[in-house]
């Protein structure tokens, strides 16, 4: 028996897949890695708030998320829309980041406020993607299916 649900056509799955892949330089290059410890260290200067500014600017970015999110996946699911909300997301998510290169120091406004914009947009694309595969897969097999990406 397919893992996938009837009429899924392998590239679906593969836009999918690739999709959640993808995004993960985002939260490797941004939130854990290089941006973080570029933030501290470079924009704030290694100012003894840094950390604390950084953790406060994820802080209001979920706070924001978890607001927004339900009441635009109420919408997008509504208005059939959700490939639109991913592709919104995805858009002001890839300007958000480029914006975060004017993150000189001292710009720790900037910074915080475009990663704020950058991953509130990362978010809520996650929330949509995710809303895909019960869409993709059967129930038993979303385990396996979530696992390809």
């Amino acid at each position: 028996m397919s893992a996938l649900n009837p009429g899924v056509a392998r590239r679906e799955v593969w836009a999918w897949a690739m999709y959640d892949f993808a995004n993960s330089g985002y939260t490797t290059v941004v939130l854990t890695a290089v941006f973080n410890a570029y933030f501290v260290s470079v924009v704030a200067g290694n100012a003894p708030w840094a950390t604390f500014a950084w953790t406060a600017a994820l802080a209001v970015s979920y706070a924001i998320v978890m607001v927004v999110g339900p009441i635009l996946g109420a919408w997008a699911d509504a208005h059939a829309a959700k490939k639109r909300v991913l592709l919104v997301s995805t858009m002001v998510c890839i300007v958000g980041t480029l914006a975060l290169a004017g993150s000189t120091p001292g710009a720790v406004a900037w910074a915080v406020a475009f990663v704020i914009v950058s991953n509130v947009a990362y978010a809520i694309g996650e929330n949509v993607v995710a809303a895909f595969l019960p869409e993709l897969a059967r129930p038993e097999a979303l385990g396996k299916v979530s696992g390809w990406g």
